[in-house]
């Protein structure tokens, strides 16, 4: 990329493609990785085509069985004439995948995008946030609103607890000691947060040179974007804004188990603190695992349940997994 590193200014702008006469001036792109997933590409790919800003080139990263998402990707290319579209196919795991992206950047951009093929951008997602990258000089990288945010379960005392063992935080955008990151839900203001959601983060090309992400995380990735998003807010401030909204419909296809995603995502708390990313340390992680797991057992004696029994034994699992050295 053609900006020194840790460089995090707003300048040498090329021409947007504004739709809308916004009066911004940026060079841009975005980044799209992709797995088997042809049909939530394709309607990924036509809330692209409706942005009031569009941005100078897409690339499609794909590690698909079939060339089904290929074929989507042309025939968007062919529909969208206005925009530049390159496709590329890399090795099945998402970091992998995603470096690959980095490497084919243009060297004149200045604002790189992230977002997740089952996602559906709102029409004014691109304007938004390069309007607030605008507005805020200062800061290396943008997360927008999901406007379908995953249910809050924890109420009362149970969330209270949750609190006390570093497993939720009343900071929306907090990456806490024990690797547990809280997302933002709500909030009429932009606010500074520790980390970025993978489906919607977008970064200053200056404060991401020569960064690269963590390819020993397989498979999906299993908090490939918490890990670069905070590596990211060492070197400037990352920013969430409510403006720019998106709307997530998670796929169930390349979507681990329930118990297969707890262990990894306890292996992957450990990677972070074993790299001391942001305030996480191995302590903390392994408070917040032995507070959740007592959770769970307790539930599972209360209420009789094996599915609570089986998450409790799949923390253990994790725990193991940390000792043997298991990858995330």
């Amino acid at each position: 990329m053609g900006v020194r590193q840790g460089e995090v200014r707003f300048d040498a702008f090329d021409v947007l493609h504004a739709r809308d006469g916004t009066g911004i001036h940026v060079r841009h792109e975005l980044i799209i990785c992709t797995r088997n997933r042809a049909n939530e590409l394709e309607t990924c790919l036509e809330s692209l085509a409706s942005q009031t800003v569009l941005p100078q080139r897409v690339l499609v990263v794909d590690s698909s069985d079939a060339d089904t998402s290929q074929k989507v990707t042309e025939r968007f290319a062919e529909q969208t004439p206005g925009l530049e579209v390159k496709f590329v196919r890399a090795a099945p795991r998402k970091t992998i995948q995603l470096n690959v992206a980095l490497d084919l950047l243009d060297p004149s951009t200045e604002i790189v995008h992230f977002t997740d093929d089952d996602v559906i951008l709102d029409p004014h997602y691109l304007r938004d946030m390069l309007a607030a990258f605008q507005s805020h000089p200062e800061y290396g990288g943008v997360g927008g609103r999901v406007a379908n945010p995953p249910k809050q379960r924890a109420k009362g005392l149970v969330k209270l607890y949750r609190r006390a063992f570093l497993l939720d935080s009343k900071r929306q955008g907090a990456l806490l000691r024990s690797g547990m990151n809280v997302l933002c839900r709500t909030g009429h203001q932009p606010r500074r947060v520790d980390w970025l959601s993978g489906c919607s983060m977008s970064y200053r090309a200056g404060a991401i040179a020569g960064l690269r992400f963590d390819e020993t995380r397989a498979g999906n990735g299993m908090g490939e974007d918490v890990d670069f998003s905070a590596r990211v807010a060492e070197r400037a401030p990352l920013m969430w804004t409510p403006q720019a909204v998106i709307d997530h419909r998670e796929s169930p296809v390349n979507r681990e188990d329930d118990l297969v995603a707890r262990r990894r995502a306890i292996r992957s708390w450990w990677r972070l603190a074993v790299l001391n990313i942001g305030s996480v340390n191995r302590f903390a992680v392994l408070y917040a695992v032995a507070g959740d797991t007592l959770m769970l057992l307790i539930m599972a004696g209360v209420f009789r349940s094996r599915r609570y029994m089986r998450q409790a034994i799949a923390n253990g699992a994790g725990l193991v997994d940390i000792v043997r050295g298991t990858p995330v």
